[in-house]
């Protein structure tokens, strides 16, 4: 699943808005002690575990494998280590593939 992005900086966090054809959801990547993302149910991610792979603006790749957990909610979180977060900031994504 391919996600378009549309991000900001936030003060020690990125925020924007995550989209497909169907629906956008708000999208917040921040750091956590545990590597995981908080998905709503209606992405239909059918795995426990899998990775993200995010394009960034300067045309880079940053993976990162990661647990989801479905909840309801309209948003999606992405908890993650410092220095993915720290890359993401320097050089915002665009767009984000779950797999």
């Amino acid at each position: 699943m391919i996600l378009n992005l549309k991000v900001d900086l936030g003060n020690g966090y990125i925020h924007g808005i995550a989209s497909n054809n169907q629906k956008s959801f708000k999208i917040n990547i921040q750091e956590g002690s545990e590597i995981h993302m908080v998905i709503p149910e209606e992405l239909q991610v059918n795995s426990k575990e899998g990775s993200i792979f995010f394009t960034t603006e300067a045309g880079y790749d940053i993976s990162l494998q990661l647990s989801f957990k479905k909840l309801e909610t309209d948003m999606i979180l992405i908890y993650t280590d410092i220095d993915t977060l720290m890359k993401l900031a320097k050089d915002l994504p665009i767009q984000m593939e779950i797999k």
